[in-house]
């Protein structure tokens, strides 16, 4: 075998005869150049290897190259990491006859064909490892512990579906990107639920997410599978405040749950004897209506309240009985509830009155006076023939600054303060379906019609007086007059009392039942007395609630029985309020009512009998009676019938109450608000 050595000449000589070899095969004269940029950002692509036959050159930073020795004809090739190869057949470029520098420059694009990303839990954000990566139905990947995945060779635009037990499922549009970030869903919830006082596990807690259900175990604990929904996950058992969290960001959830319910027993302070018929409300504030309510209409005076609030009030409101409130505090309300025994002994006045401070002080003075009375009623509307039915103080009720039947004149702030200073009961009168031409004018649509005359029905007891009747049909009255009195109730009422709770009586002329026509046809008695029921019904929760009694005002005659006409009947009204008064005056009743040849002349006789009477319609009922009596002489009658009304009247009918034991008190009544204060010292 020879071996030649060859010195640095011979190297030469070498290279020289390799040069005259390629320049005999059609090397190009000029270097072949060119960048290489990347597809989806127009960067250039460092590293990457460029080779034109045997010569090979590597991008710079800037994404160039330069091939010394190359030929048109051969087969350029670029490669790079993470990117799609590229081969370009030089022979179908475009070349001049006399190669240049600048036709022998290239612009090469090279697409990325590799994505990378990470997998981690939405709420956490920890990486997941083991998720099932899929890109296109073919390439495939599993995540690290790192959650790191690679996938090679994806083509620009494809679809990547992620997959992982317990997680939902992800379908991700990927288009000319080489890293994805995916966080997934954990569909699992899990935790436990325990009562927030006690601290103790709770069983049985409903816990929904979204369509999934589920329940605590013995232990409190949970757990939600394929939970997609988690924005509003709520805890729900019965005897306690239902708890709604939005757990969008967590796979453990524990939640502490608040008891709601109050259970108890309503009884007499006085004897400790349960107490029958009650309404018992919690409210988050005194001024505010009830959030949970309960009635009691059971011997045992037994109750069960839900929904009751964290914080606020516990009222009772028990006809016969002073209000109890109790403040909510976790753990120190009794059991057993007392309630005070309360008979209510009141002077009325109007609204006129009541715009007046002085006189409102002069009455307050009075009743602080007296050893017996203990309350006032005060018109919220006037009574006045000038402005019959405006209402006197500033309300905001919606519907009343909307129809501007209000105008401020009284403080009915100022007033009920002084009153509760001085423990005075308190008891807003309020006309239902009479008395009101400003609300039966301003909604002339409410009221009665008159289908002789046309327009709105109005009583003319004298030829300068006229009183509009609205439709005891229309709910928009029922309403109206409701909202004003709950507004009254959160004021501090204690009681709102209805009257002219009643249709038209039809006494003021013989033409008054050919001209009076209603929203409704009345077919039978039945249909009025179950539409002021229905009136009471919807009136009484709804002031009890604000914290008030319900009153009513019936005839003197509805002691005997109901009245058809007017649809006035004791026994019906008494299951839906709270108090019923009827107006029991005796000059009011004819000659031989009762055996009387006047029975004006026997004050005595005839509210004993008449207390009797309607006591026995309301026996089992919830109501207690509480008549008007009356403080006035009656001078619209016959000469010889006219009955001067005194001391010794006032105290004889005052005396038949407390000796037919009504156990809810009277109220006076002087349409001139002058009464006879020697007869109650």
């Amino acid at each position: 075998m020879l071996h030649l050595r060859y010195g640095r000449l011979g190297q030469m000589i070498l290279l020289l005869l390799f040069g005259i070899l390629l320049a005999a095969c059609g090397s190009e004269a000029v270097p072949l150049t060119g960048t290489i940029t990347d597809a989806y950002t127009q960067k250039p692509v460092a590293s990457a290897v460029v080779e034109v036959g045997g010569a090979k050159a590597m991008t710079d930073a800037q994404g160039q190259f330069t091939i010394e020795q190359w030929q048109r004809t051969a087969q350029l090739s670029v490669t790079a990491t993470d990117f799609e190869a590229l081969q370009l057949d030089l022979s179908t470029q475009q070349w001049p006859e006399e190669m240049t520098a600048d036709a022998a420059k290239l612009a090469l694009t090279i697409r990325p064909n590799v994505i990378r990303g990470v997998v981690s839990d939405a709420w956490s954000a920890a990486p997941l490892s083991g998720v099932r990566i899929v890109a296109s139905d073919v390439l495939s990947a599993t995540t690290n512990a790192e959650g790191r995945y690679e996938l090679v060779g994806v083509p620009a635009e494809f679809a990547l579906q992620v997959a992982l037990a317990d997680y939902l499922p992800q379908n991700v549009a990927v288009k000319q990107q080489v890293t994805v970030d995916i966080a997934l869903e954990n569909m699992l919830l899990s935790g436990t639920v325990t009562d927030q006082y006690s601290g103790e596990p709770l069983a049985g807690v409903t816990v929904s997410a979204g369509d999934v259900v589920g329940q605590t175990d013995a232990a409190g604990a949970y757990a939600l599978a394929s939970v997609v929904d988690r924005t509003a996950v709520s805890f729900t058992i019965d005897g306690y405040a239902t708890a709604v969290v939005d757990a969008s960001k967590k796979t453990a959830l524990d939640a502490v749950l608040r008891p709601d319910v109050l259970k108890g027993t309503i009884v007499n302070g006085a004897d400790n004897s349960p107490i029958q018929h009650a309404t018992i409300v919690a409210t988050e504030s005194l001024n505010k209506s009830a959030v949970a309510r309960v009635r009691i209409d059971m011997t045992d005076g037994k109750f069960e309240l839900k929904g009751v609030p964290e914080t606020g009030f516990i009222q009772v409101l028990a006809p016969g009985y002073r209000k109890l409130v109790v403040p909510i505090e976790q753990g120190k309300i009794a059991s057993e509830l007392k309630l005070e025994p309360f008979t209510a002994k009141a002077v009325y006045i109007t609204a006129a009155v009541a715009s007046n401070p002085t006189l409102v002080e002069k009455f307050f003075n009075n009743i602080d006076a007296s050893q017996q009375l203990n309350a006032i009623v005060i018109d919220l509307k006037s009574d006045l023939r000038d402005d019959l039915g405006l209402i006197y103080y500033d309300s905001q009720v919606p519907i009343v600054k909307e129809l501007g039947t209000a105008q401020p004149r009284y403080d009915i702030v100022a007033i009920l303060a002084e009153a509760k200073r001085r423990n005075i009961y308190t008891i807003a009168r309020v006309h239902m379906f009479s008395h009101d031409n400003i609300l039966a004018e301003a909604k002339p649509e409410w009221a009665a019609q008159d289908r002789v005359k046309g327009g709105i029905f109005y009583d003319y007891p004298t030829s300068t007086i006229k009183y509009a009747w609205l439709d005891p049909f229309n709910e928009n009255v029922w309403d109206y007059n409701i909202a004003l009195s709950v507004e009254a109730a959160l004021y501090g009422f204690d009681e709102i009392n209805f009257d002219y709770i009643r249709f038209p009586s039809l006494e003021f002329g013989a033409d008054d039942g050919e001209r009076l026509q209603l929203s409704k046809e009345v077919t039978d008695s039945q249909q009025r007395y179950d539409n002021i029921r229905a009136v009471l019904a919807r009136a009484q929760p709804a002031i009890n609630d604000a914290g008030a009694f319900l009153s009513v005002d019936v005839f003197g005659f509805t002691t005997e029985g109901p009245i058809d006409i007017i649809g006035q009947s004791i026994p019906i009204m008494g299951e839906v309020t709270d108090y019923i008064c009827p107006m029991v005056y005796p000059s009011h009743y004819g000659p031989g009512y009762l055996g009387y040849n006047n029975p004006a002349e026997y004050p005595y006789e005839v509210i004993y009998r008449t207390m009797e009477m309607g006591m026995a319609q309301l026996e089992g009922k919830r109501a207690r009676l509480r008549p008007w009596l009356q403080d006035f002489t009656l001078i619209w009658v016959p000469d010889d019938q006219i009955v001067e009304y005194g001391v010794t009247e006032v105290q004889a009918q005052i005396k038949a109450v407390d000796d037919v034991h009504t156990d809810a008190g009277w109220l006076l009544y002087s349409s001139d608000n002058t009464y006879t204060y020697a007869a109650v010292p």
